[in-house]
Formats: structure tokens, C-alpha cells, sequence
């Protein structure tokens, strides 16, 4: 039976949506996961099926059917659910949208795994799969941390997350990006997006992105907008201003050190940008930010999708 005491502890001054690791063993019938959830819009779910069978449950009645050992990857939504059949045992993981983002943010090849980590994804375990005792260690650590958290806790779950994502995403049988030719629109876009997760904060000009490229200005510039209905410069400023509210709303640094962060000038430089794009300043927007969390009426979606 799931034990709710085994939730990670997080830092007094870094607010955050909780990581929540925990063993399951369905004895003699089924047991279901999925009925209580982290309190926000977007969760993800991630599990561990050493042996035994479940069966994910989606909110249109469609099913899929596993068989351990297997690991999965669910992006939540209302109505799902997971039920374990007896016998099954495992670990399951439950994070936020904002603790999955901070995993990603960091990593130059974050946008790869955003386009994994928006879909239920699988990776067989056992056998020869030499991923196996990898992915058994990230789960078996994640769930040590939330048992007894340390110092720093919360960074050694994220980068077990990390490291967790990325063995998923070589388990895929389309990680590698086969049959899309290396010059197309969407190959390009996408190598675009990479290359901006690494950085944006460097604050490179488009020019400097296409070259990267090894491609026109012009040419990046219909690329960008065939592809996501932006040009370039937009979509860096974008990239630029998600990050910003990210630490705005999870982080207790001071403006001028979130300034500093993000590349920018000074603080007054950052509250410039901030408001002539998101429509006030930065300070205003952490103070409504911090109101409808305290209210619960935060706004639901996925503040955090890019591009």
C-alpha cells in the first residue's frame, strides 16, 4: 500500500512543487494510483514496474496494458489512473511541472527531452538492456532522499531525474531522429530550439545562432516562422522570459541577482525588458504570483511550455 509519508522535504527558502517517491506491492488485488495528485494543474508520474502487471487507464477509457520489469512515463492528466494488478511491485515517482522544468532547464539538451517528456514513453528493463540497474539506481536514490533528506536534497533528486530522463530517452526507438533528413524544416527548428537552451543566457544574436547552423539569417528567420510562428529574435526573448518567471516564482533570489542570472545589464535593465514584454514588472508579477499561491486559484495550463 502507498505510504504518503515518504514525500521529500524541501528547502524553507525555496519554495517548490515536491518530488514524491514511494514503493508500492499490490498484495492480493488490485490497487489503483493516480486518485490524489501534487494540488496543481500539471503532474508526471513515472514508475518503476519490477514484476507483476498494471494496466494505465487514461481518461478516454483508452487502455495500456504493462508487464514488468518495465519503466513508464505518464504526463498526468484528470481521469488517469494506474491500476496494479496483485503481485505487481515497484516504485513510483510524482513531480510538478515546475520541479520538471528546473530538471530540464539547466541541460543543453533539454529540448530533446521535452518533446519525450510531454508523452507517455517506455523502456523495457531486464535481459540485456544494460539501462536496467541505471534506472533501478535513479529510482532506488530519488526514493532514499525523500526517506532521509539531506543537505541539498533537493538537487541530488533533480539530477537523479536528469540522469533518469535521459536513459528513457535512449531506450527510444526514435531518439535519434530517424527518417527526418538533416536539413529539413523541422531537424533545423529543432536544433534551433537546442542550441537556445544552451544559450540563451549568453545572449547570442540570430546571426550568431545561424551560423552555429551553418545557415542564412533570412533562412533561420522562415524556418522559425514555418515552424512555430515566430521569428528567431521573438522566440529567444521568449526562452529569455520563461526562465525569468521560472525564478520569479520558485527561486528567493532578489531581482538584481535574477538579473545577473539571465545575462542582463542590472535590475533596471531586467524590469525594462520584463515589462515592455510581459506586461508589468518583475516585481509585480513574483507579488501576483506569490497571492494565487497562497489563494490556490493558480492559473491552469502549462505556464511553463516553450516555444
Amino acid at each position: 500500500m502507498l505510504e504518503p509519508r515518504q514525500a521529500i522535504a524541501t528547502a524553507t527558502t525555496r519554495p517548490e512543487v515536491p518530488v514524491r517517491a514511494e514503493r508500492f506491492r499490490a498484495a492480493l488485488q488490485t490497487r489503483v494510483l493516480g486518485r490524489a495528485g501534487l494540488g496543481e494543474a500539471g503532474n508526471v508520474r513515472a514508475m518503476i514496474l519490477e514484476k507483476g502487471e498494471a494496466v494505465l487507464l487514461s481518461s478516454n477509457d483508452a487502455v495500456l496494458p504493462m508487464s514488468g520489469p518495465v519503466m513508464g512515463w505518464f504526463p498526468w492528466r484528470e481521469g488517469m489512473r494506474l491500476e496494479l494488478a496483485a503481485g505487481a511491485q515497484g516504485t513510483h515517482l510524482l513531480l510538478g511541472i515546475a520541479t520538471l522544468n528546473r530538471v530540464l532547464q539547466r541541460h543543453a539538451e533539454a529540448t530533446q527531452l521535452r518533446f519525450m517528456v510531454e508523452r507517455p514513453a517506455f523502456i523495457r528493463l531486464g535481459g540485456d538492456n544494460a539501462a536496467g540497474d541505471a534506472v533501478a539506481a535513479c529510482f532506488n536514490g530519488i526514493l532514499r532522499e525523500t526517506l532521509t533528506p539531506g543537505p541539498m536534497s533537493s538537487a541530488v533528486v533533480e539530477s537523479l531525474l536528469h540522469v533518469l530522463l535521459v536513459h528513457l530517452h535512449r531506450g527510444q526507438p526514435t531518439s535519434n531522429g530517424a527518417g527526418s533528413e538533416a536539413g529539413s524544416i523541422t531537424a533545423l527548428a529543432d536544433r534551433f530550439r537546442v542550441l537556445v537552451e544552451g544559450h540563451f543566457r549568453d545572449r547570442w544574436t540570430v546571426a550568431r545562432y545561424a551560423a552555429e547552423l551553418g545557415i542564412s539569417r533570412d533562412r533561420l528567420n522562415d524556418i522559425c516562422i514555418r515552424a512555430h510562428g515566430r521569428p528567431p529574435a521573438r522566440l529567444i526573448r521568449e526562452r529569455l522570459m520563461l526562465e525569468a518567471r521560472i525564478y520569479l516564482e520558485n527561486s528567493p533570489l532578489a531581482l538584481g541577482q535574477i538579473a545577473d542570472v539571465l545575462g542582463f545589464a542590472g535590475a533596471s535593465q531586467f524590469n525594462r525588458v520584463f515589462k515592455a514584454l510581459q506586461g508589468r514588472s518583475p516585481g509585480r508579477y513574483r507579488e501576483e504570483q506569490r497571492r494565487l499561491a497562497k489563494a490556490g486559484s493558480a492559473p491552469a495550463g502549462a505556464p511553463y511550455a516553450w516555444p
